[in-house]
């Protein structure tokens, strides 16, 4: 469950400003959509040592703010992904592949204090008020019950919006908004002891991990254009400016400590709930996987997968219980869809077939909403004890789409045994560096098939001449 951290008893003592309280708006939007953020991006961490240790750390952050007296909820999110933002009324996420390439506490603190800095300003706010009808319809995505099982009705308020979806339309905050947020989150640094400088240090190793991953996927790299810093200055600007800002001023580093919280830490993508290579999904607890057709690009999620494609098209993977006839769960699955959303009550083109050495059945419904015409192509897999389903939404008449989108339905197949064994869940594991020991020796000790010196360089923060010191503590990658 995730972490509410009230800190309003490291206050009761304190003298200090008035504490302002969260509108009730703002409240209402953080507690509406924090489902959805939990379902986008996999859940919280199933460790609760590293969420207590995160919230302490948030908790430390926030105590110089003047919404001390509020509840903050921290939350370390079970993704692979470089990224932390907030939502109004105190929603704060960083996520497990944030935390994989912080070094120390302070860079840990420097990511909690620019996005508490948003929330404090009410940046959050301004940027949904602009674009308030960006979440998207439900009419596929109150489909949903969830890949790991869950009957027809339980039906939870996570799984009512495709959560990245909405949050691209969203605007982006200001380039003011985000200075604001770097000026507001190294003073808050300040006040709590830790290292000012340390929001430079984490963005230039934003900008190395986004520079070694263009790499990687053979693109060129400019900071500028960079996807992860596509909506916010460049890091440079921001460097400058965050180091004229902290100035000399020292602090508390809290290296051991942050390395102690991560050790043991998943490494890379999951496999308790599947995961992305390419434009496959691949998941060896439940044994399927998967291929996305050229051009579409796939999500993973706690309960669903996304994949969007082009013109706005969307196929959404879930799963259910049960072994009932197949065609009966098709109709019951399309008797969710909202009566306003539909045009007629019948689901057309009913038909069995096998994919895949598997019973399915698939037929279509159409949709109309806000004057968009759209087709539902609704697909039921038996799968093991239960079924797989799959709802594809493409406009009407995009049969170029809407082939791609059938095209990854009929690819759904299950994992043998061998092919399973081929995807061994990683790790972060500490090592103390031995006299002599380079980052050369270091990498070849890590068996993880096609893991670089590049890449081991980025995890650890080292330069790309710099090598690491005797006694000095990195982090490995194991099995």
């Amino acid at each position: 469950m995730t972490r509410f951290f009230s800190i309003m008893a490291l206050m009761i003592a304190a003298a200090g400003p008035a504490l302002a309280e969260w509108p009730t708006e703002s409240v209402a939007i953080g507690e509406r959509d924090h489902p959805k953020i939990m379902v986008r991006f996999g859940g919280e961490v199933q460790n609760p040592a590293l969420a207590a240790y995160v919230a302490n750390v948030g908790a430390r952050v926030v105590a110089g703010s003047d919404h001390a007296g509020e509840d903050w909820h921290f939350t370390v999110l079970d993704s692979h992904e470089v990224n932390a933002f907030a939502l109004p009324g105190g929603y704060v996420y960083v996520t497990r592949g944030l935390l994989t390439l912080a070094n120390n506490e302070s860079e840990l603190a420097a990511v909690l204090a620019h996005e508490v800095s948003h929330v404090v300003e009410e940046h959050v706010e301004a940027r949904l008020e602009a674009q308030s009808d960006a979440l998207v319809d439900g009419a596929v995505s109150a489909l949903v019950t969830g890949i790991f099982g869950g009957g027809e009705n339980r039906m939870e308020n996570a799984v009512r919006s495709g959560v990245e979806t909405a949050m691209g339309q969203i605007g982006a905050y200001s380039k003011e908004q985000e200075f604001a947020a770097d000026a507001g989150g190294i003073a808050l640094l300040q006040a709590a002891g830790y290292r000012p400088a340390a929001q430079a240090d984490f963005l230039a190793s934003m900008a190395a991990n986004a520079a070694l991953k263009a790499a990687m996927e053979g693109r060129a790299y400019d900071e500028t254009t960079a996807p992860i810093f596509a909506n916010h200055p460049a890091p440079a600007e921001r460097q400058l400016r965050a180091l004229a800002l902290a100035g000399d001023a020292n602090g508390e580093l809290g290296e051991a400590a942050y390395l102690a919280a991560i050790n043991g830490m998943v490494f890379g993508q999951n496999q308790r709930a599947g995961f992305v290579k390419g434009q496959s999904f691949i998941h060896p607890t439940l044994g399927f996987f998967f291929q996305a057709a050229e051009g579409l690009r796939i999500q993973n999620g706690t309960r669903q997968i996304n994949i969007l494609g082009p013109n706005r098209s969307t196929l959404v993977m879930s799963g259910g219980q049960g072994a009932q006839d197949l065609g009966a769960v098709l109709q019951a699955w399309a008797g969710q869809i909202p009566r306003r959303d539909r045009q007629g009550r019948d689901i057309n083109n009913v038909r069995g077939l096998e994919i895949n050495g598997m019973e399915a059945i698939t037929g279509t419904v159409n949709l109309r909403k806000r004057g968009q015409r759209s087709t539902l192509r609704m697909t039921v897999i038996r799968f093991n004890d239960g079924v797989i389903r799959f709802a594809g939404k493409v406009r009407r008449g995009d049969e170029a789409t809407a082939d791609l989108l059938w095209q990854t339905v009929q690819s759904f197949s299950q994992l043998t045994e061998e092919g399973a064994a081929e995807y061994a869940q990683t790790y972060i594991e500490l090592r103390e560096v031995a006299a002599g020991e380079t980052v050369a020796d270091l990498t070849s000790q890590i068996m993880v098939r096609g893991f670089t010196e590049a890449q081991f360089r980025v995890l650890n923060g080292l330069a790309t001449d710099e090598e690491p010191l005797a006694g000095q503590l990195v982090k490995m990658v194991s099995f």
